[in-house]
């Protein structure tokens, strides 16, 4: 091993900047589990008790008819069928009374998936009835029956899983690249080694570009003569990594000392910046 490497500093992750992305990592995870407990549980229970209620409305109409309608139309064999019948007849711009709250039990079922035989198939429908006037009968009751769910409303939470998930695993991400990228220093040279393997020294800096210094960047505006980055721009990070803007200014007093404290003018239009 040199000398030079021997006495070589390296940049570390900047802790500030890691707690922030942590916490909006911790953040965007916990609202998409929010997300996805709504999905799988809260908003298909919600939407399983406004079709019960809906289910009683429908069994209380047909009730109240006293002709038999109960026993012969409490259940639907093939609610698939039905509820595009329906639907067909809200298109035509009619629904009848007792199609209004039958429409409205198929439509919840079918929005939490159990838009199926097994749900909509009454053995007793006297009994079902019963039991239904039970549960939603009271004032408190009726109030929390009406709550139905939308169209979007279960397909929204998915999305903020995927927002929530997709940012934090996205920030999980970043930071292991960012841990894992190291610039050099050597402080008797000044030579900053770039990830790259290119090494930097502050005569071959042609101008430290701050145009973005209040964002934490800078651009550095390398010489012709430089082998492997000769007239092209170097973007650095200084948020990120510590202590890289030390060094950096360090660099700028030694190539600039009389203006080192100054904004440097602003690199050419036609440079393509190269990142670091």
């Amino acid at each position: 091993m040199s000398a030079a490497a021997e006495g070589m500093q390296t940049t570390t992750i900047n802790r500030g900047w890691l707690t922030k992305m942590v916490v909006i990592a911790v953040v965007m995870f916990g609202f998409g589990l929010w997300g996805l407990y709504d999905a799988l549980v809260a908003y298909p229970a919600r939407g399983e008790r406004a079709a019960s209620f809906a289910q009683w409305q429908y069994l209380t109409i047909l009730d109240a008819k006293q002709d038999g309608s109960l026993l012969t139309k409490a259940s639907i064999s093939d609610p698939v069928a039905e509820f595009t019948q329906l639907t067909d007849h809200i298109e035509a711009g009619f629904l009848s009374e007792e199609e209004r709250p039958k429409y409205a039990w198929l439509q919840q079922l079918k929005l939490i998936g159990k838009l199926k035989p097994e749900y909509t198939t009454v053995t007793d429908a006297r009994r079902t009835l019963d039991t239904l006037k039970a549960e939603w009968s009271t004032a408190s009751g009726k109030t929390s029956g009406a709550n139905e769910l939308s169209w979007y409303d279960i397909p929204a939470q998915w999305v903020i899983v995927a927002v929530g998930v997709g940012v934090g695993i996205y920030l999980i991400g970043l930071i292991t690249v960012v841990k894992g990228t190291r610039y050099g220093w050597e402080p008797e040279t000044q030579r900053l080694h770039l990830p790259s393997g290119a090494t930097l020294v502050p005569s071959d800096v042609e101008v430290f570009d701050k145009r973005k210094w209040d964002k934490f960047l800078v651009y550095l505006k390398i010489k012709p003569g430089h082998p492997q980055l000769g007239g092209r721009e170097v973007m650095l990070d200084l948020l990120r990594f510590s202590p890289l803007e030390d060094w950096i200014l360090a660099m700028e007093r030694t190539a600039f000392p009389e203006t080192a404290e100054e904004t440097p003018p602003a690199a050419p239009a036609e440079t393509e910046p190269t990142s670091a």
